[in-house]
């Protein structure tokens, strides 16, 4: 079982597209520190490339000498692949494929997005290489779409190229199963689906090895953030916190998840809607997760209103105003606005100040509905099938 202490070390350049993507927000647009990490990255790994799509997308002057000194570095890196290229050309195939993804790793390190995607692919569409080297090819075509600016499609396409290579694997090969699982549950929450990036990402913390995609503070962060939204909190202390390695995170390094988890569960809604505004702001800061931000937010505070009013058939605005720390207003309109829509299965009795609930709220994703919600809908639907009739009734001869 892998442990925290064993954890690998994940590429310096990966970071950065994060800093590139909080700079690119207008809250962060003048933040001098954020802008001078970015570039301190940049320099040290020498990414030329990178550095001039920074400049021309936030309109920074061109350091030319920079541009130079990098570019030479830049050549005499490749020179030196190249040679290595040339002396182990008669060698053992796996050398000789060892150099090549040694060039695409660089590439990638630079930002060369270009000629990263250009040799990957070639290697990719190759019959002669190796399946298991054309699987690190199209894997590294998803980190490509994912380092710049989290290109949803391509990503999609590197995903079911992975996976229709590794079926075909006779056998099966554990270690690009388990990759799969990792690059498929950052993919999972790109396009919102948090049901499987859970599922996928508690499979896969315990063997978590794609250091080379995210460290494991960020799939851990992730596993947390999808769990919290897509599983029922019968499941929740489950899968978190008596999963092995995910438990030891989240006692020894990651208290802020902890909390979050533990608020929500414990029923310290005030508690919970501090650890709410905290994930928000860190979500608004990651390319990944920035277009699901107020769909999360609002889903998660919906299974809270869910989670208090499930035990009670009446409650007070007070009351729910107090345990979560708001005023009543806010509380009134936030669960009207729920009810109107059919997400929440209760009425406010202004009169009374309360909220009536039906006598059982689910807990589940999938919320049924009560009776009168079904009465409803029966009368609309019996409404349009009248409506149909009367037309159909006009054109037939009886």
């Amino acid at each position: 079982m892998m442990t925290i202490e064993s954890e690998g070390v994940t590429p310096t350049y990966m970071k950065l597209a994060q800093i590139k993507f909080c700079l690119a927000l207008p809250e962060y647009a003048n933040d001098k520190a954020l802008k001078e990490q970015l570039l301190q990255g940049i320099k040290e790994n020498n990414m030329t490339p990178y550095y001039k799509e920074v400049c021309e997308e936030f309109g920074w002057p061109v350091d030319n000498s920079l541009v130079e000194q990098m570019t030479a570095a830049n050549a005499k890196k490749m020179e030196e692949l190249e040679k290595e290229h040339d002396k182990h050309l008669m060698d053992e195939e796996d050398q000789v494929t060892g150099i090549w993804q040694a060039k695409l790793d660089y590439l990638c390190s630079i930002g060369d997005k270009k000629a990263a995607t250009a040799l990957a692919e070639s290697k990719l569409e190759d019959a002669t290489v190796p399946k298991s080297h054309r699987i690190e090819a199209v894997f590294t075509l998803f980190r490509i779409s994912y380092f710049h600016n989290c290109n949803i499609k391509g990503m999609k396409v590197a995903i079911e190229k992975a996976s229709e290579l590794i079926e075909g694997i006779s056998g099966g090969d554990w270690s690009a199963r388990n990759k799969l699982k990792a690059y498929e549950g950052v993919w999972s929450l790109a396009i919102r689906d948090f049901s499987k990036a859970a599922s996928l990402f508690v499979d896969v913390v315990p063997t978590f090895e794609s250091y080379e995609l995210a460290d494991f503070g960020t799939i851990i962060r992730y596993t947390v953030l999808a769990c919290m939204i897509a599983l029922p909190r019968q499941e929740l202390k489950k899968k978190l916190m008596h999963h092995g390695v995910m438990a030891q995170a989240l006692h020894q390094q990651y208290q802020d998840l902890k909390e979050y988890f533990s608020s929500f569960y414990d029923g310290r809604y005030s508690d919970f809607l501090i650890c709410l505004a905290r994930v928000e702001l860190e979500m608004k800061r990651d390319p990944l997760l920035f277009p699901h931000v107020r769909h999360y937010i609002q889903e998660m505070r919906l299974r809270a209103y869910k989670q208090i009013l499930a035990a009670y058939r009446s409650l007070s605005l007070d009351y729910m105003a107090k345990s979560f720390g708001v005023s009543t207003n806010f509380i009134e309109d936030e669960v009207a606005k729920f009810a109107a829509a059919g997400r929440l299965q209760c009425k406010i009795d202004s009169v009374a100040g309360a909220v009536v609930t039906s006598n059982y709220i689910s807990d589940a994703p999938e919320v049924s509905l009560d009776r009168n919600i079904l009465y409803q809908q029966t009368v609309k639907k019996g409404d349009i099938l009248l409506n149909r009739l009367k037309k159909l009734a006009r054109v037939m001869d009886f």
